[in-house]
């Protein structure tokens, strides 16, 4: 086994005892019209109806089957047995257009390719042991002119701990490969766990995973960082002056076409 997928089957362990503790909505929420997702995500894909879409990092589903509420067809991947069972139950209950499968991102099936949308949201670059393995990953899943969308926490969030009159910087903003070990919330964990609950949490700069992705051969479309002062508790006011989340849109190119017949060029010049 390599070092990645040692960190990734560590991660999955605890991820199936932290599973149970993640927040989640009912089927009733969603059929009375409900959505867990961000207010501003609908608009950067504004029309899914049909498309197919790969939720990579799912969780318990709840992000794929607002998703599906909105017309696309959606297939979530997780590491996770407890939570995509969690998500396979949602579904039923909903009757979303809406399967899921358990997956490493770095070992998805084969099968799952050509799809329109790849979606990632909030927390996953965390848990991402190399960028540019899972940057190859998302373009070889889309289908030429299909569209990545990443909604994620901003490092710096993750960097910076709010304390009594100020902040700490708890962990390095730099780190990229070395990963921090941490544990789960305490207030969060799930009746019954071990205290020891823990993983291996990885910082990676914002430009960094913009470059992985330039990297895999996707085209950057959209970009942008933005404060959310509810994630900065206790900072005031200049909880709006630092970035709390960022949003990355990017594009698999089409293929080129045809070239000009028969080797020349418009002007009937030979090309080589």
């Amino acid at each position: 086994m390599d070092k990645i997928l040692a960190y990734t089957r560590s991660n999955q362990r605890s991820w199936d005892e932290i599973a149970p503790a993640r927040p989640t909505q009912s089927a009733a929420f969603f059929l009375d019209g409900g959505t867990t997702l961000e207010e501003f995500e609908p608009g950067l894909l504004p029309d899914v109806t049909g498309k197919r879409m790969l939720h990579l990092a799912c969780a318990n589903g709840n992000d794929s089957v607002s998703w599906a509420f909105l017309g696309a067809s959606v297939t979530g991947v997780d590491h996770s047995h407890v939570g995509i069972e969690a998500a396979r139950a949602l579904a039923r209950e909903t009757g979303a257009d809406a399967r899921f499968v358990v997956a490493d991102m770095y070992e998805l099936p084969p099968e799952l390719r050509n799809f329109d949308v790849v979606y990632a949201s909030w927390g996953v670059v965390c848990w991402l042991p190399d960028l540019d393995r899972w940057a190859a990953t998302v373009r070889e899943r889309l289908r030429p002119g299909g569209t990545f969308l990443l909604c994620e926490h901003h490092p710096v969030w993750e960097v910076l701990g709010v304390r009594t009159g100020g902040v700490e910087v708890t962990v390095d903003y730099f780190g990229r490969g070395s990963p921090t070990r941490q544990t789960y919330d305490q207030a969060k964990r799930p009746a019954g766990s071990t205290p020891e609950t823990s993983f291996d949490a990885f910082v990676w700069p914002v430009s960094d995973v913009v470059m992985s992705l330039a990297r895999a051969g996707l085209h950057v479309e959209e970009f942008f960082e933005a404060p959310v002062a509810e994630m900065y508790e206790g900072l005031g006011d200049a909880a709006t002056r630092v970035p709390a989340i960022y949003v990355v849109k990017a594009r698999r190119p089409q293929p080129p076409g045809p070239g000009p017949r028969d080797g020349r060029t418009d002007l009937g010049l030979a090309i080589s």
